[in-house]
């Protein structure tokens, strides 16, 4: 079932123009949690961009931030090199923020069995060249993440092969 924010959302996009012929039929949908985990990952369920934000969504009214996974995701991003590296005025986080952002999917890693969310996001229209994948297990509140900055990659939070290999495939 598509959550009432992203319903809403889709039917903005289709209000203003946007080929909407099938798209809440087509819309990408997380694969769902085992039923004992699922209140673990409700929190979560959301753009990545209601996460971080402390504001209200413009859509719902809902607020959605989460402080800890907010304050892990701005250490994660400070412990990149290629972040301490650039030298765009606008800070990276605001860039990232800046495109579109999918609801996150859920992926196992086949090594460990450990349930992922899998955030996209980037910088709008340079989203060839400026992203970043996050996988974050709210069980453990592990994130892990892969930047990609103007033609280099960086993992971050030192993910584990498994977790590479998730952090490299395709949504």
């Amino acid at each position: 079932m598509i959550r009432k924010h992203r319903l809403a959302s889709l039917l903005v996009a289709c209000a203003v123009g946007a080929a909407c012929m099938g798209a809440i039929a087509d819309a990408p949908r997380a694969e769902k949690p085992a039923a004992a985990s699922t209140a673990a990952f409700q929190p979560y369920q959301t753009q990545l961009f209601n996460l971080l934000s402390k504001d209200a969504n413009i859509v719902d009214g809902k607020t959605y931030y989460q402080g800890g996974f907010a304050k892990q995701f701005d250490a994660l991003l400070a412990s990149s090199s290629l972040a301490k590296a650039d030298k765009v005025r606008v800070p990276l986080k605001k860039r990232l923020l800046s495109g579109p952002a999918p609801e996150p999917a859920l992926r196992p890693d086949p090594a460990t069995g450990t349930q992922w969310l899998v955030y996209d996001a980037c910088q709008a229209h340079r989203c060839d060249e400026i992203s970043l994948r996050l996988l974050y297990d709210p069980a453990s509140r592990r994130m892990v993440g892969k930047l990609n900055l103007d033609k280099q990659s960086e993992f971050l939070g030192a993910p584990s092969a498994g977790e590479q290999r998730l952090l490299g495939q395709a949504r």
